[in-house]
């Protein structure tokens, strides 16, 4: 039964780990099935491929946002896409690793699964009070980091223990387990124009919604590199340079990355009570990249290693937080687009995780070794924080990075 809305919601770090079904499948898709891949022989191109194909497939989740604004309700579409998404994520790692289907099947799965962290960001940002767009910001970055992390340790014991097909079958029951928290979820106002509105209508509302100056701002802000920290999905092809061993290079980027990332989720949270979330994403941005710079002065130790995962997973952990705050924060309460806004300003957040890999892997080609990628990235998102620092104090005292007090586009949908 929906919670109403007048009712002070609880339980919302329920609510925010209820995008744990996100993080863990999507393990699936950028851990376990290339992990499957490379033991039977697969090639590293071609599973580079495959990952990135599956990256730019879930970059197409803003031209479908929409219609999580439209047509059923918010709660039925993250309970459709959460059983999907299961089912996806077991299909996946059930078929033969050499096959056909792979690639289709990564692509399709990363797919739905942004569409699922949409559809429950955009349900979350329409139907929570704005005061709790930092604390549902830092639980919903939790539950990604949380189930992505036990997705990566346990997902190809599973499938690699249990008899076929009860390991990729195991995998998606836990997929299903976190839409036990949905029904937390409070339910904004019940309006149903937005549900029987025509395509067109809702194509003019998204019209107006991408043409809003807050949300070009935010687009822009995220958009560019400033704290996207991509060179946590590249340690675990560093080892070699770090002389370290695959033991080793397994432990920091699986356990030690979550245990991490999820301390400093709680610690972004304590310091967005004291600096608003733009100017903590700006500034973790800055601390990040001179961190980087940092560690390439350093011996490329086994020890260095684990400092240097470790260090660049919190800020990429405190930067996923602010980021989410801002979003949840732009967001007004009850709006019917609130899906369709979440989908743009998250796919624009993934974007720079796409070319920011290409750059890092260019900047070791130039240099020869890793130090190429370091000081790349750090330069690149460097450079990012300080073009924006101005805009975006301005834009902070303007009061233009928040959501207005008044929505002038549709009404709300059921949840």
């Amino acid at each position: 039964m929906s919670v109403p809305i007048e009712t002070r919601p609880r339980f919302v770090w329920a609510m925010g780990l209820s995008n744990a079904a996100y993080g863990y499948a999507y393990a699936g898709v950028l851990v376990t099935m290339p992990q499957v891949m490379a033991a039977h022989g697969v090639a590293e191109p071609v599973i580079a491929n495959y990952t990135a194909l599956s990256g730019a497939a879930s970059l197409a989740t803003f031209a479908l946002a929409p219609l999580l604004d439209t047509m059923i309700s918010r709660r039925a579409w993250a309970l459709v896409l959460g059983v999907l998404v299961a089912a996806l994520t077991t299909a996946l790692l059930a078929v033969s690793p050499t096959g056909v289907l792979v690639g289709p099947l990564m692509m399709a799965d990363a797919l739905a699964l942004v569409m699922l962290t949409t559809a429950l960001g955009g349900w979350l940002g329409a139907a929570l009070p704005k005061d709790m767009d930092d604390t549902i910001g830092t639980w919903f970055t939790m539950g990604n980091a949380g189930g992505f992390g036990l997705g990566a340790l346990s997902q190809y014991w599973l499938i690699t223990t249990l008899p076929a097909p009860w390991g990729p079958l195991a995998v998606g029951v836990i997929a299903l387990a976190p839409l036990a928290l949905q029904p937390l979820i409070p339910s904004p106002d019940a309006g149903l124009k937005a549900v029987r509105e025509s395509f067109g209508d809702l194509g003019r509302d998204v019209a107006v919604l991408v043409r809003q100056p807050l949300v070009l701002r935010l687009v822009v802000m995220f958009a560019l590199p400033c704290a996207a920290f991509t060179l946590t999905n590249a340690f675990g092809g560093l080892g070699p340079d770090f002389h370290v061993s695959a033991g080793v290079v397994d432990l920091a980027n699986g356990f030690g990355a979550t245990v991490t990332g999820l301390a400093a989720a709680l610690l972004a949270r304590w310091f967005l009570r004291f600096v608003h979330g733009p100017l903590l994403y700006l500034g973790i941005g800055v601390v990040g990249a001179l961190f980087t710079v940092t560690v390439i002065a350093l011996p490329h130790t086994a020890p260095v290693y684990l400092v240097a995962v470790i260090g660049e997973n919190m800020a990429q952990s405190f930067a996923q937080v602010s980021q989410n705050a801002v979003i949840f924060g732009s967001i007004r309460r009850g709006s019917p687009l609130a899906a369709s806004q979440f989908g743009l300003l998250n796919t624009a957040a993934l974007l720079p995780y796409s070319y920011m890999l290409a750059l890092d892997g260019y900047g070791y080609h130039l240099v020869g070794n890793v130090a190429g990628s370091f000081w790349m990235d750090a330069g690149v998102s460097l450079a990012a924080c300080l073009i924006l620092l101005i805009p975006v104090r301005h834009w902070m005292r303007s009061g233009k990075l928040t959501a207005p007090a008044d929505d002038p586009v549709g009404e709300a949908v059921p949840a």
